[in-house]
């Protein structure tokens, strides 16, 4: 399967320029810090209203909702949860890996992003970045006794090329795992990516699987990657009716078109439920296993091995400790957590497209 297919929860909100330059207009304006950081959360919100892929250790199965995940424990609001506060000393035998100029400067320079809430999204300030993977960050660089510079960046691509180019060292955003991609790019992965049937809360449409969309009303969003071809298949192998599409400008007006029952589902992730439902919106979803997983991590250049094996024995560390575990739960995405390894992009089913 193209890899593009397996990655819909992301791509339709990502390759979206207008949501992600109104998020750098309103993290940089002279606004005052609270109203441009609820600013730039509520366009995250949109801009990821359906987006990513992931799960909570707490999901369960409600099968009075039929098959919907509903995260549970998670914080009432986790826009407002406060990050951790580490306290670890630099470790010699991890200092030791860095190259010579990271130990230099004691600078790494990172490309970050803002949008994808509870991993990342924007703070207080004008470069502000909350959500798990400020949490292991902030451990790393206390554990490396470095700071990691940080820029943010809109897009996997814009990353990537920062990366070629030299700008940065070492991405901490959640870049897609891809055989192709790890011909030049070494992955310290962490997140497995999955996308859901998003429904209404309860389910009054009662979709338990991909086939219980055949027939029913589902949302899409003018020109993004569309997932209607396979649910297509589905209904097709089942002798059913097809999905009734419904076109949107736009995803708040899709999730809106959902949560008053003008269409009974459209696809999104399940990193995107966690948040969605710790801002008190009435959305569950549902598994969709045909649209495959995908694996997460932070990206640098081939050939930095010194580089890669300090900043995966300090995440090793955290892991060995609990601190890596408890800030996935704090995160509410314990079920997509992964490693920390490298290059184990071969565990999610888009490895190869």
């Amino acid at each position: 399967m193209d890899i593009k297919g397996l990655y819909i929860g992301h791509i339709p909100y990502i390759a979206d320029w207008f949501y992600w330059k109104k998020i750098a207009m309103y993290s940089s304006t002279s606004l005052a810090p609270g109203v441009r950081r609820r600013l730039a959360l509520g366009l995250v919100s949109v801009a990821l209203a359906g987006l990513t892929a992931c799960g909570s250790a707490e999901t369960s199965v409600n099968a009075g909702a039929g098959n919907a995940a509903t995260p549970s424990g998670q914080p009432a609001n986790l826009a407002g949860q406060a990050q951790l506060a580490p306290g670890y000393e630099a470790d010699p035998e991890l200092r030791a890996k860095l190259p010579k100029s990271v130990l230099d400067s004691g600078l790494v320079r990172t490309a970050t992003s803002v949008g994808l809430p509870p991993i990342n999204f924007p703070g207080e300030g004008t470069d502000e970045v909350k959500g798990l993977n400020a949490d292991l960050i902030l451990a790393v660089e206390q554990l490396l006794g470095v700071k990691f510079e940080s820029e943010n960046y809109p897009s996997t691509a814009a990353q990537l090329l920062a990366l070629d180019s030299k700008r940065i060292d070492l991405t901490t955003s959640t870049n897609g795992d891809t055989k192709e991609r790890e011909a030049k790019y070494d992955f310290i992965d962490t997140l497995l990516s999955r996308n859901v049937l998003m429904v209404k809360k309860g389910n009054p449409a009662g979709i338990k699987s991909a086939a219980d969309v055949c027939g029913k009303k589902f949302g899409e969003v003018k020109g993004s990657f569309s997932v209607l071809a396979i649910l297509q298949g589905v209904c097709q192998q089942a002798g059913t009716e097809n999905p009734v599409l419904s076109s949107f400008e736009d995803i708040p007006s899709m999730q809106l078109a959902l949560i008053s029952g003008r269409i009974d589902s459209y696809v999104g992730s399940d990193f995107n439920v966690v948040w969605d439902q710790s801002q008190g919106k009435p959305v569950d979803a549902v598994q969709l296993p045909e649209a495959g997983t995908l694996v997460l991590g932070w990206t640098l250049p081939k050939g930095q091995d010194g580089l890669r094996d300090a900043v995966l024995g300090a995440l090793q560390k955290l892991q060995a400790d609990g601190y890596y575990d408890k800030a996935f739960e704090r995160w509410g995405v314990s079920g997509n957590k992964l490693g920390p390894d490298v290059n184990i992009g071969d565990q999610g089913t888009g490895f190869a497209g």
